[in-house]
């Protein structure tokens, strides 16, 4: 995305160790206006905070290819598992995803309508290991000894929920979204496993719905938000609406994107990130239908993809990947435009139409190393169109998203004027054996605050979710709090996620 920001010109500052030359102050015509972040948690995720930079960029960074999680391999999953939900639950984490049948294991058959679409459930206690309990709640082929919890005709997708709103009514601590006729429909539930209608007509009309649609309430502006599936001159798009009691919602509108073109989008993903939920990420799956070329000759198992274009050419020519963005208002969105899952090495199952699906919900799990700090877990599906589909962890830092970036030659930002509460200053940051960080607090017009110069800051150098920010062994700012202060950041080889003013 290209920065509106106005960089400003490089000059010859003096600094210490071995930082050279600096960004120039702010000047009078820098008339940024202050930003109330109290001691909320700031992710670099765009510019929203940054005044100013130069030599320094945000790079989104991308997650880390982990065990298989789950197999989807019992006799009522098929060959269409996905839209995998995940969240944490008490002690444990409960997982939720469609079955369904695409085609058979060969690719020869197709099943006819009208098709029943089930929603099954897993859980864990770990977020690694998965389980599918035995519900013995619906019937499949004169059973009931199945982890099924739902199923549905002419039903394309169902994603669950625990509602947090004080004002929930009892029995509906659960709901759900589901697509059916007429629109999206709400379900409830009082244990996240028995499910009956909310309500007799769907709560949504206008769109499609033909995807992941969710659904999620935000305590910061106490309202409920839909993120549903439609379409725009034959192009797939995200649309969002609002309400207050999750049956009366607002038109959908089309999402806006800052600075990305206008690609075919599938899921969405969209939710509040648990650790600064006033920013919303979203996990968008990108469509690309492309024309038959050599290139999918040599693709993995042509022949069950040959096969399956004989139902529908785009089964074969398209292929999708993983997209990550964010937005601040819940509308407009910052999409980067690179993949944040690629569909991988080609290997027997990937590069097709269905790679990249991504889980809605972030939870977090034990890292490897017992001694190294929890880690972000998600989940991407994976072998589609086949009996056996899986569900690949993936993981990334805290905060890991995005970072503002400086290599080797350096780099620095400096910030709007912020007005917080908190008593001092952490950083969720990287560096190199030979990188480094240091940050200089400054008035609203771009002074340095004495004790809190440059030159005063220890430097500050190593990888970890939450350093304390000092000033010749001093980390107090709570008498700096209540008034504008910006922040200068002076980087070289390192990554900064996040920033906090901790009270």
């Amino acid at each position: 995305m290209k920065s509106a920001m106005r960089l400003c010109l490089l000059v010859p500052i003096l600094a210490t160790g071995s930082f050279l030359l600096g960004l120039a102050h702010p000047t009078a015509d820098d008339a940024s206006p202050s930003l109330e972040i109290g001691t909320r948690r700031e992710l670099f995720v765009d510019d929203f905070l940054l005044a100013k930079r130069s030599g320094v960029e945000l790079r989104m960074h991308t997650p880390i290819p982990r065990e298989v999680a789950i197999v989807h391999d019992a006799p009522w999953e098929g060959t269409g598992c996905g839209y995998h939900t995940v969240f944490r639950d008490g002690d444990r984490f409960r997982m939720y995803y469609i079955a369904a049948q695409l085609t058979n294991e060969a690719g020869t058959e197709f099943p006819k309508p009208p098709q029943r679409t089930s929603a099954c459930y897993a859980e864990s206690r770990d977020g690694i290991h998965w389980t599918k309990p035995d519900l013995g709640l619906i019937d499949f082929g004169g059973s009931k000894h199945n982890n099924i919890e739902w199923a549905a005709p002419r039903a394309d997708n169902f994603t669950v929920f625990k509602d947090p709103n004080p004002a929930c009514r009892r029995g509906e601590e659960y709901k759900a979204v589901a697509s059916g006729a007429g629109g999206l429909h709400a379900l409830k539930s009082s244990d996240g496993l028995r499910w009956s209608t909310l309500s007799e007509t769907p709560i949504i009309t206008q769109g499609k719905f033909d995807t992941q649609n969710i659904a999620f309430w935000d305590p910061l502006r106490k309202h409920y938000w839909a993120y549903i599936r439609d379409f725009h001159n034959g192009i797939r798009d995200i649309r969002v609406a609002t309400s207050t009691d999750f049956l009366a919602w607002t038109t959908p509108e089309m999402l806006r994107y800052v600075d990305s073109p206008d690609e075919a989008l599938y899921t969405n993903q969209v939710l509040p990130y648990y650790r600064a939920p006033h920013i919303f990420v979203g996990f968008p799956t990108r469509y690309v239908e492309r024309p038959w070329s050599n290139s999918f000759k040599a693709l993995p198992d042509l022949e069950h993809r040959q096969r399956r274009m004989k139902f529908n050419p785009r089964f074969g020519t398209a292929i999708t990947d993983g997209m990550f963005m964010t937005s601040r208002d819940g509308r407009t969105f910052r999409r980067w435009n690179e993949a944040f899952v690629r569909p991988g090495i080609e290997r027997k199952h990937n590069w097709l139409y269905g790679d990249g699906y991504q889980n809605w919900g972030l939870i977090e799990t034990a890292a490897d190393d017992p001694l190294a700090p929890p880690e972000l877990s998600i989940y991407v599906d994976e072998n589609g169109w086949k009996t056996a589909v899986r569900a690949r962890r993936y993981t990334l830092r805290l905060d890991g998203f995005v970072s503002l970036y400086a290599p080797a030659a350096r780099g620095e930002a400096v910030t709007k004027p912020l007005v917080f509460a908190g008593k001092r200053l952490t950083l969720n940051f990287s560096t190199s054996a030979a990188g480094n960080l240091r940050i200089e607090l400054q008035d609203g017009t771009g002074n340095p605050i004495p004790g809190y110069a440059l030159a005063d800051c220890d430097e500050i150098f190593g990888d970890t979710l939450g350093r304390v920010v000092t000033w010749k062994d001093h980390p107090e700012v709570r008498a700096l709090a209540g008034r504008p202060i910006r922040l200068r950041i002076v980087m070289q080889d390192a990554d900064l996620y996040s920033l906090q003013l901790q009270d």
